[in-house]
């Protein structure tokens, strides 16, 4: 989760200036932008444990060196180093010392290519006189929640507290796993939604071909995404969606709505996080909170922590895939960027999910975290709708940025094969935690 607050002190009164604050984040077509975010598993090899904050090799020790010596400008809590922003991107600091990477607004797919292998080169140089190295993949494959470092977050303290409250799986998501996401943007409130609903009916798809988290606690388990199984009873309430957000005519302002009876986990006010303990935002627009009255920067902020499949900002985020190696990574928001961003494909997508509800949507939702690609959706199995799904991407993709679509051709080779990472993972788990880790190191 982003380290970012938001400084927008626009008083609210009533939800419509919610839905006109979203819809205003729209832009043309020509001012479209991409990025990612991503967050590494540390790992310390030669102690075989993942890193600490403390001590002259810890977490802590890194983001000051990258402070001192890369420009890379230090956000505080007290005396720790929690985030650091350079240019338009944010290295922050997850839960359980998990790195992520914030990236910035891209015009295009081949500057986050570049952004990409310039951090994990960046990250590579400076992790390395601490003995410390970063892997993609969906979650910690053998320690547990209590097991991992704690980082030293206020946020993440009121979200410890409060999560086992509410679901039973918060502090696993919070300290175990990794994903990646894509974000990108839309024209107009229509727009948003199209794209919205055509995310959405393609994540239990993402889910399938970049499950990659089948370790746990030492030991293979069922699921291909685990990571996904996680997510289901970490706090239903900010986590799904319901029945309206999954219909064809579903609108900017029935998302607000939804976000608007989500629970807050804080408000922040001078420096510092004030819990909310699941109060209703809707509650709080009516009633204010410990003599605070809710403004913009406060929804912003609650948006932030609201955490379906796919979430609206004043841009879209897809969060459904695992953690995953350079390809893997890449591979996501060329995806989108083909899916959503050309017009003709667009279309496309919104007429072939035509017929899909919300029962057929959470059936292969559920099954694909175990089946993968032989999940169905709406009868048909996944790795169907991949054959009918790719071509349209790379049409897409090849009319809005010709030179990317060669960034697709890792879908097409685990299509070819039949197998996702987390098949790869079962068949080379020994318990050998160094040796599994391994192909998945990224810097």
């Amino acid at each position: 989760m982003s380290s970012q607050t938001f400084d927008d002190a626009t008083p609210l009164s009533h939800e419509d200036e919610l839905v006109a604050w979203m819809a205003a984040g729209g832009r043309p077509p020509e001012r479209w932008v991409c990025g990612t975010e991503h967050e590494k598993l540390g790992w310390w090899p030669d102690l075989a444990r993942h890193p600490t904050w403390e001590g002259p090799r810890g977490i802590g020790a890194l983001l000051e060196a990258l402070a001192r010596d890369a420009g890379w400008a230090p956000t505080y809590e007290g005396a720790d180093i929690i985030a650091l922003k350079r240019d338009r991107a944010t290295i922050t600091l997850e839960p359980g010392g998990q790195l992520e990477l914030s990236g910035a607004p891209l015009r295009t797919l081949a500057e986050l290519v570049r952004e990409t292998d310039a951090h994990f080169e960046e990250l590579r140089r400076f992790s390395a006189p601490l003995g410390l190295e970063w892997y993609g993949l969906g979650m910690a494959p053998t320690a547990r929640a209590e097991d991992m470092p704690r980082m030293p977050k206020a946020r993440y303290g009121i979200m410890r507290q409060y999560l086992p409250t509410v679901g039973t799986t918060g502090l696993d998501m919070m300290h175990l796993t990794c994903t990646v996401q894509a974000n990108l943007d839309y024209a107009d409130a229509d727009d948003a939604m199209r794209k919205f609903r055509v995310a959405l009916m393609l994540q239990p798809l993402v889910v399938a071909l970049w499950a990659a988290s089948t370790v746990r606690h030492g030991h293979l388990v069922p699921e291909r995404s685990f990571r996904m199984r996680i997510w289901d009873d970490v706090d239903r309430a900010r986590c799904v969606l319901p029945d309206a957000l999954l219909k064809r005519d579903a609108t900017l302002s029935d998302y607000v709505t939804w976000a608007l009876d989500a629970p807050m986990f804080f408000i922040h006010r001078d420096a510092g996080y004030i819990r909310c303990d699941g109060l209703p935002f809707r509650r709080f627009m009516a009633e204010g909170f410990g003599g605070h009255r809710p403004n913009m920067g406060d929804f912003a902020l609650h948006l932030s922590t609201l955490f379906p499949d796919v979430r609206l900002k004043q841009h879209l985020e897809v969060r459904a895939a695992d953690m995953g190696d350079r390809d893997h990574i890449l591979a996501l928001s060329a995806l989108h960027v083909g899916a959503l961003y050309d017009a003709q494909t667009l279309d496309a997508f919104f007429e072939l999910f035509a017929d899909v509800g919300p029962d057929a949507w959470r059936s292969a939702r559920d099954q694909v975290v175990v089946d993968g690609l032989s999940a169905t959706l709406a009868g048909r199995s996944l790795a169907d709708w991949w054959a009918r799904v790719l071509p349209l991407v790379e049409g897409g993709l090849g009319r809005w940025e010709p030179g990317a679509t060669p960034l697709l051709d890792v879908l097409s080779r685990d299509l070819s094969a039949g197998e996702c990472p987390a098949d790869r993972m079962r068949r080379a788990w020994n318990g050998d935690v160094g040796a599994f880790l391994a192909p998945y190191r990224v810097c």
